[in-house]
């Protein structure tokens, strides 16, 4: 079974899952937000959120601007993208209305296991072919993004664009990339955890099966250890 898959929306979408809604193409509402299911209208192809908050602030999302919706269910993320259609009051409650989907892409939450593993990158502040790059080195890794070290200061928000090697297969070319946070910094630099924005879906799961295959590596050393 692949970790990555397309799947019907009407098996797997159910009302009450928890869900995120991302924003990435509006720069005022860029940001992930947390929502859920409240009602399923199949007779007109509709899906209601809740309306999206963060930290308890409601955001209302116009219509016409496109979001990404992450639905949470177990071992298992089902995403889409859409379109809001507006906020709405549905039964005395305010939702966020958008098309349901035909398909979902189903992902194993393996894209979100972390490995510790130390490779060095480069990364650019913009895609001009002059731009100046700043070297890093990761701390460790996920489908989704890294942790890294480098001697440039970033501030959390800011958009880099990544350079990176895992394998003779595996490269990053100026991959889009945000700053997500800042945590204590170390002898060699800052250090930053960094997460990969429109990441296409042939090498998001080309890095989950290498993610799968370093944590079977890792397991194997470390049991072979403990039979010593």
């Amino acid at each position: 079974m692949p970790y990555i898959e397309l799947v019907e929306a009407t098996k797997v979408l159910k009302i009450g899952l928890p869900a995120n809604v991302i924003i990435t193409l509006v720069k005022e509402l860029e940001g992930t937000y947390k929502s859920n299911i409240i009602d399923i209208d199949m007779d007109r192809k509709i899906l209601f959120l809740s309306i999206p908050s963060f930290k308890g602030r409601f955001v209302p999302i116009p219509k016409g601007v496109r979001i990404t919706v992450n639905v949470f269910e177990r071992s298992s993320v089902y995403e889409f993208q859409t379109v809001s259609l507006g906020v709405i009051k549905k039964d005395n409650i305010y939702a966020l209305p958008v098309p349901f989907p035909d398909v979902v892409r189903k992902t194993e939450k393996r894209k979100f296991v972390r490995i510790p593993l130390y490779l060095d990158g480069r990364f650019y502040l913009s895609t001009e072919p002059e731009a100046e790059s700043f070297v890093f080195t990761t701390r460790n890794v996920s489908a989704g993004g890294l942790l890294m070290v480098t001697k440039k200061h970033l501030n959390v928000n800011d958009i880099i664009f990544i350079d990176m090697k895992f394998n003779d297969e595996l490269i990053l070319k100026r991959q889009k990339s945000k700053i997500v946070r800042e945590d204590s910094k170390v002898e060699d630099g800052y250090v930053f955890g960094v997460q990969f924005l429109d990441l296409p879906q042939n090498l998001e799961k080309a890095l989950v099966r290498f993610i799968f295959q370093q944590e079977l590596k890792l397991k194997n050393v470390q049991g072979a250890a403990k039979g010593r």
